[in-house]
Formats: structure tokens, sequence, C-alpha cells
């Protein structure tokens, strides 16, 4: 009797540790192509499911190439980038010098405050940055280090930190 017990026991056991908790719940995107961050206290989620996304091209007259995403959450926020003279995987900082014109900018579309970076904003030229992490399948991942964000109606500083997962457009 007591063998009986005891597989019902570890049968309960089993049975609640695999039912448990879905999958769904730890936090990640249903979609292919996402862009999340933590902007001076605030999240920021997109993905497609909430509006387009991805890493639109364009060829520079000096053959170099631009990259630009925009990405809208739920909730009205906007976060755009730009990483210029893309070459592939690596961190494209902003700032690093006079020449390089990547930025970032973060804002509420029924505000007018908004948070930006770029090139001649930025007075550390190593902690802002997009790095791109890995490029597979015409997907591009990488993440976003800023701790130069500038406030646009009193100048303060602030800082974001996020990851994404965009699809080349062409």
């Amino acid at each position: 009797m007591k063998k009986h017990y005891f597989f019902l026991l570890i049968s309960s056991v089993l049975l609640l540790s695999t039912t448990g908790c879905s999958s769904d719940d730890d936090g990640k995107f249903t979609s292919d192509q996402f862009v999340t961050a933590n902007v001076n206290g605030v999240t920021f989620q997109s993905d497609q499911n909430v509006g387009p996304l991805g890493f639109s091209r364009t060829l520079t007259p000096s053959g170099s190439i631009n990259l630009y995403a925009k990405a809208v959450s739920s909730d009205g926020y906007v976060m755009e980038m730009q990483v210029e003279n893309y070459k592939g995987p690596g961190k494209y900082y902003i700032g690093e010098n006079f020449y390089n014109k990547s930025w970032m900018k973060f804002h509420h579309s029924a505000e007018t405050e908004s948070w930006s970076i770029s090139s001649n904003g930025a007075l550390n030229k190593h902690s802002n940055y997009i790095e791109i992490t890995s490029v597979k399948d015409n997907y591009i991942e990488g993440k976003i280090g800023c701790k130069e964000l500038r406030n646009s109606l009193d100048g303060v500083l602030g800082a974001m930190e996020g990851e994404f997962r965009l699809l080349f457009i062409e």
C-alpha cells in the first residue's frame, strides 16, 4: 500500500512540475523582432505585433551603409536609432569622432520632452554605443548602451540599456 501512495506522490509532483508554468510567462516576445530597453526607469518594449519594425538600409554616395530603426511601444513611447557606416558585427560608438553621425532618440508621442544623443553631444566616447552582436538569416541582434542621453527640456543626463532583434528591410 505504501508503494501505491509513493507512486501517486511522485506522479503528482512530476505532473505539477511539467504543467505549473507556461513558457509564455518568461517575458520574451512572441514575434521574431523586438526592441526592449530601460530608459531612465521607463520600460520600453516593442515587437512586430505593436507596429512595423526593422532596420532600413541606406547606401550613401560615399558607398557606406547606414542603418535606421524606429520602434513604437503600445503605450506611445518611440525609440529611434541610426548606425552610420555599418560594416557588420561590432560596437558602433556615438561621438567617437566628428564625422560619425550615429544617434539615438527616445520620446513619447504625446509629450514635447525627448531624450537623445548625437555625435556632437557625447562627452564620453565609450559609454554610448549600439552593439551589433549577431547577423544571421537577415536578422540583426544587438545591445544598446548609453550613459549620456540628454533631456530636451533641461539638458540633464539620463541612461538607457537595452537589446534588439530586427530584420533587414530592403
